[in-house]
């Protein structure tokens, strides 16, 4: 589904991406994870549109993503969950949900709300909130919530945790393995929880510097010595 081949990206002549490869099949699960400042949200910014790689290809269906503009991509199935929510906190929680479906691939069609209402009740309880009146983990969800309303073929999650209490990031992550298990949805997810992210993976890349340093199944990866002692440490 999506194919990325020698993807570099600078800011001011500094590399945060160096010759980067990685492929998601459809259907498939693909974490990508590593230390702070890493590129791995740099990777999914190339990837929408919002920033210009300084070379390589990124093809998504075996079309070249790179010549489409961001809203193109989203209308393709692409649907980018952003470090940090970023949800408009001046509008009510259906208001973003409507959004999201306007500028996705749903556009036209009836997004598919009762099946966020059913991933994550909160959300229909509270539709008629402001989302900047929300905690954090409720934020989290409608990201989440307005990625999917899209109608996306390839959901990418960057750092759903970030911020939210254990339990929440627990549920958080209940959801997003059930949007794979059972809805078959295509996910690349960033994530700091390294531990929870290689193991509901199919297949997990680790990115170090603007590098892919390490790739591999689940099973493989949380059987290496590199894994186990820098990022679960065992």
């Amino acid at each position: 589904m999506l194919e990325i081949d020698g993807l570099s990206v600078t800011y001011g002549g500094l590399h945060a991406l160096s010759e980067v490869s990685l492929k998601v099949e459809a259907g498939q699960f693909v974490a990508i994870v590593g230390p702070n400042g890493a590129g791995k949200t740099t990777l999914f910014k190339a990837i929408s549109g919002t920033v210009p790689p300084a070379g390589g290809q990124i093809r998504y269906e075996g079309q070249d993503l790179l010549r489409l503009p961001p809203p193109a991509r989203a209308h393709l199935g692409i649907a980018h969950v952003p470090e940090g929510r970023q949800v408009f906190a001046s509008l009510s929680v259906m208001e973003n949900l409507e959004l999201g479906a306007y500028g996705g691939r749903a556009r036209g069609h009836r997004a598919d709300f009762e099946r966020i209402f059913a991933l994550f009740p909160v959300l229909q309880e509270r539709r008629h909130q402001l989302a900047g009146t929300l905690s954090g983990g409720e934020q989290q969800m409608l990201a989440i919530g307005r990625g999917i309303a899209s109608g996306p073929r390839l959901l990418m999650l960057d750092e759903p945790s970030m911020g939210l209490a254990p339990a929440v990031a627990d549920a958080i992550f209940e959801r997003i393995d059930e949007l794979h298990r059972q809805d078959g949805l295509t996910i690349l997810l960033v994530e700091q929880r390294v531990a929870e992210a290689v193991q509901s993976c199919d297949f997990g890349y680790v990115l170090e510097t603007g590098r892919v340093v390490l790739a591999g199944a689940s099973a493989a990866l949380m059987a290496d010595d590199r894994i186990r002692t820098v990022y679960l440490g065992m």
